[in-house]
Order: structure tokens, then sequence, then C-alpha cells
């Protein structure tokens, strides 16, 4: 088995290969190996969680590399304390070893057989019951620490761990004592607000259901005032959180690449990017001209691209001319806000179309032509799927379910014609998002709102049956 030193870790980036050994001195002195056989999680040349093998035992090893490495194995060591003070499960501490070449510290855990995150139940939840239990299991363990005075400041529920019915918190890296026991009651809702917020709007419903559990932990006697309280913090926490979320969709992380230089900027989901859509990358243009032309306007082309086993649709923002570039030049292009909206759609749970890539030709700080690619979604679009049908089985309801979230979180699209409406398989999405805009004054918010309303329904002037159909769902207040 190769011995990997943690110069050795640092320098590979993200091109970790598993198996391979680390070799360790522990408390004593002693010299042993472990073997790092599956990784979890990788921040390049900082962390690695993985699963090892010690001793024949599997063991969650948490791995800490660099100069800072002794600083972050003593925060998680320190948050593993807090935790158990506060009562609450975490996983045991089994060993703390230090690499024998270079700096790096590994913390051994006891490894969770057939754990699963209450994360992944959440998303496997097909029923309210069961996301509602999820939500008060947290709720306990949340409160649980609040009454110690200790937070998680990088709260959601895949730090909460489910094994043999029992739930165990994670990462004590991310938790720290804020005050003297208990937490007060603003930073108690403000932690609990971060927490809720990173769940989909329609889900705050559960807000009320759930909270009494964390109230009676906490002894507090039941309040709606502060219900409303948590729920206006859970508004600006999400707001937060999304433009954090956003933000990173331009940068280079754990799902994204990025390229800058001074003739281009490119992002792409990284777990997309390989050899065929980089060569797509670099010969764009090629690929538009050779695709299937969807659609051939002056400011924009749109084209099917079809690659040996996936197909996507190239979007390519156009420069009409010099005056034009001018004014573009030092302007956000609209693949840029394209990009940025899908992704707000994703954060929201609102179908869209899944973004794969963006990029700009740029001169320096220039911006001149952009790309937006995007996955291909094989569907008609919702006028030609609903012109002349006999019937319906719920495609109205679906559609109309969507213009709902779009009003809840005050978005208006700028170009809701049915034709950006795709009715794929699975439901209907919404596309061509680059005028879309989310609205902080409510009365322009309406306004453009009842602007979208009114161009969508005129879709259906020729259509009576879909028309009327429209109206009998749609809510009243719209369109006025």
């Amino acid at each position: 088995m190769t011995v990997v030193n943690s110069k050795e870790l640092i320098e590979a980036k993200r091109a970790v290969k598993v198996p391979f050994d680390l070799k360790l001195r522990f408390a004593g002195g002693a010299t042993e190996s472990i073997t790092i056989v599956e990784i979890f999680r990788l921040l390049p040349g900082k962390r690695i969680v993985a699963r090892a093998k010690y001793k024949g035992d599997d063991v969650l090893a948490k791995i800490f590399l660099g100069k800072t490495a002794n600083r972050h194995a003593q925060k998680e060591n320190e948050g593993i304390e807090l935790i158990a003070t506060a009562g609450v499960r975490s996983p045991a501490r089994l060993f703390e070893a230090q690499f024998i070449d270079g700096d790096g510290v590994v913390l051994g855990f006891q490894f969770l057989e057939n754990s699963v995150s209450l994360e992944a139940k959440w998303n496997d939840a097909d029923e309210d019951a069961e996301r509602v239990d999820v939500l008060t299991r947290a709720m306990i363990i949340i409160a649980r620490l609040h009454n110690q005075g200790v937070v998680q400041t990088d709260i959601h529920l895949d730090n909460f761990i489910m094994s043999e019915g029992r739930i165990y918190t994670i990462d004590g890296g991310a938790v720290v004592r804020k005050t003297d026991p208990p937490l007060p009651t603003k930073e108690s809702l403000e932690n609990v607000s971060w927490f809720f917020a990173q769940l989909f709007p329609k889900y705050d419903e559960f807000v009320s259901i759930v909270l009494p559990a964390y109230e009676a932990i906490r002894l507090w006697k039941p309040d709606p005032d502060r219900i409303v309280r948590l729920q206006e913090q859970i508004a600006r926490s999400r707001d937060a959180r999304k433009k954090s979320f956003i933000d990173k969709t331009f940068r280079d992380c754990t799902r994204f690449i990025s390229d800058s230089r001074f003739s281009r900027f490119l992002v792409c989901e990284r777990e997309s990017y390989d050899n065929e859509l980089k060569d797509l990358l670099e010969n764009i243009d090629d690929y538009i001209d050779k695709g299937t032309i969807l659609k051939q306007g002056n400011t924009a082309t749109v084209a099917q691209v079809n690659l040996v086993n996936r197909a996507f649709v190239v979007k390519r923002y156009n420069i009409k001319g010099f005056w034009h570039g001018v004014r573009r030049a030092l302007s956000r292009t609209r693949a840029s806000k394209s990009w940025a909206n899908a992704f707000h759609m994703e954060f929201l749970g609102i179908p869209s179309l899944k973004p794969v890539a963006l990029m700009e030709r740029r001169l320096g700080p220039l911006r001149g032509t952009a790309y937006l690619i995007t996955e291909f979604v094989e569907g008609l679009d919702a006028l030609a799927y609903l012109t002349n049908r006999s019937h319906f089985n719920g495609e109205v309801e679906a559609l109309v379910g969507i213009l709902v979230d779009l009003s809840e979180n005050r978005i208006s699209h700028g170009d809701l014609k049915a034709t950006n409406f795709l009715m794929a398989l699975n439901g209907p999405i919404i596309i061509d998002l680059d005028a879309m805009r989310q609205h902080k004054n409510e009365e322009k918010f309406q306004r453009a709102f009842n602007r979208d309303i009114r161009r969508f329904m005129r879709n259906w002037e020729n259509e009576p049956d879909v028309a009327a159909r429209f109206q009998k769902v749609l809510p009243k207040t719209y369109g006025n």
C-alpha cells in the first residue's frame, strides 16, 4: 500500500486517490499506520473526512492538513466536549495522532454502520408526518445545546446522523459556546432561524408545529409572538444564506470549477466537467453551428448540442454591433443573470432548467459574447402541449403552482410566455430567466407580476377551455 505524507495530500488538491496509508505517531510515541479507503469530503489542502481501517476496524478519520492543522483539530476536540456537556450524542473519539512526515493531525472517531443523515431522511420523506418527525428530532437536540449556551454555527440537517434509531451530532469544529448557560432568547431564535432557512420556504408552515418540542426542552411557555419573530428572522437568514449560495456558484468550490483569465471567465459544475464538455467549451461556436438551432435571433442564438451520452442546450448572447458591444462591455451579462437566477430557483425549490456552465469572452474587465449551457430537457413548451388538448391531468395546476411559488417569493419573470415553460416528464419547468427579478417593494412587485400574468393569459385567447381552466385555479388577485 502506498504511504502518503501531508505534503503530498496538500499538493494533490482534489486529485487524492484511495486507498493509501498514513504513517502516524500516536500518544506515547507509538507509530502505526491507518489505511484510508473511502473519501466522504475533501477541502483541498486543508481537510479530508474519510473511512479508514485501523487495527482491522472501520473508523471515521478527520484529517487536518498544513500549518493550521493543530488549531483546527483542537477546535474539533473542544466542540465534541461541548456536545457531550449538553447531554447530546456524538460519535466517540478513538484516537488523535500526528503525521510523522509533515504538518497534519488525524482524529479517529467511531464509525457508525448503516448511518443516515437527517438530510437524507428529509429528502426521502414522502409524507409531511415524516418531515415533521425529522425536524422535531433536530429541534430537541438544538434545544439541549442551547440550554448549555452552545450553538452549532454551521447548522443544517447533514450535521445530524441517525444510527440504530439514535441521533448523533457531528462536526464539532462548528460547535462553540456563545454564552453562559442558557443561551438567551434572541441568540436562540437566530440560531434556530439559520436551521429553518436551509429549507424551502414552503416548509415554513412546519415551524409552528415543531417549535413546541424545542420550547418544551427550554422550559419556555408557548408564545405566538415568538413564532412571528422567528418567522421574520427565518426570512432574514434565508436571504443571507441565498446570497452566500449564489455567490458560491461563481467561484471555485466543492461543487464548481472556476477559471478566470484575461480573455475568458468560466464556471462549470464540477461533476459535469469532463474532456467532452471541455472540448465543447473550447470550441463552443463550432458546436452551436453544428447543433440543432432552436432559436435564431439578433440578441440570442439557442442550439441543442448532442454529445456522446448526453445533450445540452447552449445559449449564446450575441453582440449586435459595435455600440451594442460598448454598452454591454461593463455591464453584467445576461448569461450571468440567467446563471444566478437558475440557482436562485434551485435554492427556492422552483423547477427550472439545470445550468451546467457559464462562459464569458473578456478583455480584462470588459465583457463580450457570453454563453449559458444547460441540460437538455425533453418536452414540448406549455403552449404547444396544452393547445387543442381534450383533457387535463394536473398540468394546469402544476403550472399555477410555479406561479404561486414565484409570487410568494416576490419574483417576476419579465417575459412570462407559455413558451417559457417546458412540460418535462416530471412536470413543468420554467426557462429563459435573464429578465427574472426578486423585488423588495411589494407594490412594484405586484405591478411586475400582474404584467407577467396578463402576458401569460394572452397565450390562451384562442383556447377558451384552457383559459377557463387557468382562471379557475389561479388566485383571484393575480392579473387584476
